[in-house]
């Protein structure tokens, strides 16, 4: 990792921060695929990490964003077999709902990645599913079943620019810590 991806990664969060959340997240044992599709445990994080920290001003979706950065660094802590294991998420959904949904993804032209992480999205994704097939399913559930499907190669892969980590260099200027 370069010296410049690692300073902005830090930006975020102080030293001790970082090792709070760490131990937050080894402690819930949710991997952060798996957080999207957990809500119950990504909001107790985001609850601990905000009462160890103070750092209120950092939501859900930021936080998540963060520990996704990290990993991709190759900079977050693995909870090998210590993990939650959850059915796949995929046979929530028939293959006329996959389909459905597979549709909505594709109009919106926005990467899976990038739908994490917005909270206005998601209930976008979550509302146009529900109009399509009149079925309600959480918005965190459809996006773990778009990203599901996108990673094992069965749709298409939507990619906006060729910068990777991008989006946390954004999210450190806008969340400067003091």
């Amino acid at each position: 990792m370069n010296a410049n991806r690692r300073t902005v990664l830090h930006d975020l969060l102080t030293l001790d921060q970082k090792a709070s959340l760490e131990a937050i997240y080894l402690a819930k044992e949710v991997a952060t695929d798996q957080l999207r599709r957990a809500p119950n445990a990504l909001a107790d994080i985001v609850d601990a990490f905000h009462a160890a920290t103070g750092r209120t001003d950092i939501d859900a979706a930021l936080l998540l964003r963060y520990m996704f950065n990290r990993r991709k660094a190759k900079d977050w802590p693995r909870l090998c077999g210590h993990a939650q294991r959850f059915k796949p998420v995929a046979n929530v959904l028939s293959p006329c709902e996959q389909a459905q949904l597979k549709t909505i993804y594709e109009s919106l032209d926005i990467t899976s990645d990038d739908l994490l992480f917005s909270a206005g999205l998601i209930r976008r994704i979550a509302q146009q599913f529900r109009v399509a097939t009149g079925k309600v399913v959480l918005g965190s559930i459809l996006i773990a079943v778009i990203v599901a499907k996108r990673r094992r190669g069965d749709w298409v892969r939507i990619r906006t620019g060729d910068v990777p980590f991008a989006d946390i260099a954004q999210v450190a200027r806008d969340h400067k810590t003091a």
